[in-house]
């Protein structure tokens, strides 16, 4: 169920008093719970009532008939949407997250390493870091080697960089003088500019030109990604698996089936992550995510940049998590890479 109504102010109030009641215990919310938690002077049958239209317009829902609610996706949406301000972190857990990322700052996939294991200890969730390597790398020439069937290998030199390799398939065999023709426009275009730029100036080239040379390099730009984007890193964290699970979801077979095929099947996750890049700070939520997998738990990102490189943080956790505080730490540990990024310049 979708909530197709806006709340009142009181309706509103009784759902995040709620929510956070549920995400403190795990356990469905009678009106009971709510009264005895905040002191409320109002009745437990208008609390009732009031739960009772939250469930009616999609906000929360009962597992059985007899129990107390829990929130929907639609409930933790309008949750996420009305923070207002960031959860106060222990001075102790901002020193740790500063000692942490300062120390023997120097490859970058190593702090990467760290920093995704601390999401992990901090949260008791899966922690992500992305990095999106960008660099200073200059197209020298490409090369096509066509095999004996129809297909062949693109070799692209780089500027300070090892050579990248990769298959394509070809739409016919070709002449080698068509193929020499193909990789004189390509270099023409794309040698001594920087590697950023390849994808562009090739597609440009498309728009224009016609031949045999453009059906080799559309096969070309079939393979964009590896040849001519930045590479990706992705590193997570996740230590419910080893040990007693803080996510009391993961009782559940098909949560932690869920969360096995997440851990196992890194590309899931890396092209989640690509998507998300434009956004400085995202939450998504259950059924908001875009895999099977996703729907019983939530994504959390926030934007990062450092020098050659920038990417996400991210936390994968039950949709019942606390996201004020996983957003504060994302938060701080993206102003933390900044300041040291700033002082190491």
């Amino acid at each position: 169920m979708t909530a197709d109504e806006t709340l009142t102010p009181t309706e509103g109030k009784m759902l995040k008093s709620l929510i956070d009641i549920y995400i403190e215990t795990g356990r469905p919310v009678s009106s009971k719970m709510i009264k005895r938690a905040f002191g409320l002077q109002t009745s437990t049958a208008n609390i009732r009532k009031i739960l009772h239209r939250l469930e009616e317009k999609g906000y929360l829902f009962k597992q059985h008939i007899s129990s107390g609610r829990v929130p929907a996706d639609s409930g933790y949406r309008y949750y996420v949407d009305e923070i207002e301000t960031s959860y106060q972190l222990s001075s102790a857990v901002l020193d740790e997250i500063s000692r942490k990322i300062r120390r023997d700052w120097g490859d970058i996939r190593v702090v990467m390493a760290r920093i995704s294991r601390l999401l992990g200890e901090l949260t008791n969730y899966m922690g992500l870091i992305m990095g999106v390597f960008h660099p200073d790398s200059t197209v020298e020439r490409l090369k096509i080697i066509q095999s004996e069937a129809r297909g062949g290998i693109v070799i692209l030199e780089l500027d300070g960089e090892t050579d990248r390799r990769v298959f394509i398939d070809l739409m016919r065999r070709y002449a080698p003088h068509i193929i020499d023709r193909a990789v004189q426009v390509v270099n023409e275009r794309i040698s001594g500019y920087p590697l950023k730029d390849a994808t562009d100036r090739l597609n440009h080239f498309l728009r224009e030109g016609t031949g045999l040379e453009r059906e080799i390099i559309q096969d070309i730009l079939r393979e964009a990604e590896d040849l001519f984007e930045w590479p990706h890193d992705l590193i997570y964290h996740f230590k419910g698996l080893n040990k007693q699970p803080a996510m009391i979801e993961l009782v559940d077979p098909v949560v932690l089936q869920n969360m096995v095929r997440i851990m196992g099947e890194r590309n899931l996750m890396l092209n989640i992550m690509k998507r998300r890049m434009e956004h400085e700070s995202m939450v998504t939520i259950g059924r908001e995510n875009v895999i099977d997998e996703l729907e019983t738990f939530s994504v959390v990102t926030r934007r990062f940049d450092l020098e050659g490189c920038n990417g996400l943080l991210g936390v994968v956790g039950p949709t019942r998590m606390s996201y004020s505080r996983v957003l504060s730490l994302l938060s701080k540990m993206a102003e933390e890479l900044h300041r040291q990024r700033i002082s190491s310049i």
